[in-house]
């Protein structure tokens, strides 16, 4: 559709927006799906550093323990790209789902931080098979002129869920155990594995005839050629090294965030949780209207946009001396991540052809994964040596790094349906 044919942005453009990404009913139902898991992904993560450390963890441990989510999915998520370019998207995702199921529930059964941290491990592989494989399934069902909208109501999906786990999460953890919200979440995956099997479609079949080449190749996803795999290979590996750079600041901020909350404000569990709620709102508010609104002026701006908010007020998070203060800077680092999220994967799908978009959208979250998962361990090592406070401010620096790359290298070409989604 032309710019000039368009509604201007405002309140009504979005509610149009809204309206169109509605029609696609796969999308609904996944998104649904999302909500019901994230609900339940919600209601662990404020408590999960807590969690470990109680079980006489270290800061550095607890880094580990949470970088290791992304260390399995580096390898999970391109082989379930690949795997589901050539058998297909919902079987990936729904086994994926059960995967997440079991290993919730024995979250909340565990007895030593050696226990936590395989559970997270297995929680990093269950995470890689699912969500790059559902936003390879959006690029297949959504238009081009509809797939910004797409990712933002898919992100939005995601941070209803974590707006509406972490206080759920807080009161249950205050009138029980800190294990029972791992329990909930096991069943409320259980039933987003049930909306997936039984609610979506197949949306590409793949090559289901794989001879022993291919089979290899699935396993040795670090070789790939970018021509391969997009018809814009410099674009899409700028944008793959900037979201690296501009994720590992953002990783610097999220293992310490709960324990920040704990040890230096020392707030409640209740109050901690009212802090991810709040990560969880402002997201929900701001990504769809952030996705629209990245269709119509395109991605680059609000990826730069979002990246040096965020990035500014991670810094300003470490500065933190009170209750309101925090819930304040918070708010404000979380509209920068609102506003860059949906335009991250809705770029790498429109750079990437239907038959690559799998392995596309895998070599990207590989990039993306391995920059969480070097971020949260050195995020440990660095509160241990030198306080809580430090990793929000190299999180700053380290933020403001990935977004001067991406201003400099990324180049967002004119997308043609045509040429994008072969």
């Amino acid at each position: 559709m032309a710019d000039s044919e368009q509604e201007p942005f405002g309140i009504n453009s979005i509610i149009a927006d809204f309206k169109v990404v509605m029609k696609y009913k796969q999308l609904s139902i996944l998104c649904f799906a999302v909500f019901v898991s994230m609900i339940g992904f919600g209601l662990i993560m404020p408590f999960l550093p807590i969690y470990a450390r109680d079980f006489g963890a270290t800061k550095t441990q607890i880094g580990i323990m949470v970088g290791l989510f992304s260390v399995v999915k580096i390898f999970t998520a391109p082989i379930g790209g690949k795997i589901a370019d050539m058998y297909g998207r919902k079987p990936i995702m729904v086994f994926g789902m059960v995967i997440y199921v079991i290993v919730m529930f024995l979250f909340g059964t565990a007895g030593s931080v050696a226990e936590v941290i395989i559970y997270r491990a297995g929680q990093g592989a269950a995470s890689g098979l699912v969500w790059p494989v559902a936003m390879a399934f959006i690029g297949d069902i959504v238009k081009e002129e509809d797939r910004g909208k797409a990712m933002g109501i898919y992100s939005v999906s995601f941070a209803s869920g974590n707006a509406t786990g972490p206080i759920l999460g807080g009161i249950i953890a205050s009138y029980y155990t800190l294990a029972m919200p791992f329990f909930f979440t096991s069943a409320l995956a259980a039933v987003s594995a049930i909306l997936l099997f039984i609610g979506i479609e197949e949306s590409y079949a793949g090559s289901r005839r794989v001879n022993k080449v291919q089979r290899k190749q699935t396993f040795a996803f670090l070789k790939f050629k970018l021509k391969e795999i997009t018809p814009f290979p410099k674009t899409f590996l700028g944008l793959t090294i900037g979201s690296f750079t501009v994720f590992f600041g953002l990783a610097m901020v999220w293992p310490m965030l709960s324990l920040f909350g704990d040890e230096v404000l020392l707030l409640s569990e209740f109050r901690i949780a009212i802090i991810f709620t709040i990560i969880g709102l402002v997201q929900m508010i701001v990504m769809f209207p952030a996705g629209s609104l990245s269709d119509r002026i395109g991605r680059k701006k609000l990826i730069v946009a979002g990246g040096i908010i965020s990035s500014l007020f991670a810094g300003v998070i470490g500065l933190s001396m009170s209750y309101a203060f925090i819930i304040s800077m918070v708010a404000f680092y979380t509209l920068g991540r609102a506003l860059a999220r949906p335009s991250f994967p809705a770029f790498v799908s429109s750079l990437t052809p239907t038959k690559h978009r799998g392995k596309g959208m895998g070599v990207y979250n590989f990039a993306q994964n391995l920059a969480f998962a070097s971020g949260s361990f050195l995020s440990g090592v660095i509160a241990d040596m030198a306080g809580l406070r430090i990793p929000f401010f190299i999180a700053l620096a380290v933020g403001m790094m990935g977004v001067i790359f991406i201003q400099i290298m990324v180049d967002e070409p004119d997308f043609i349906g045509e040429r994008t989604v072969l």
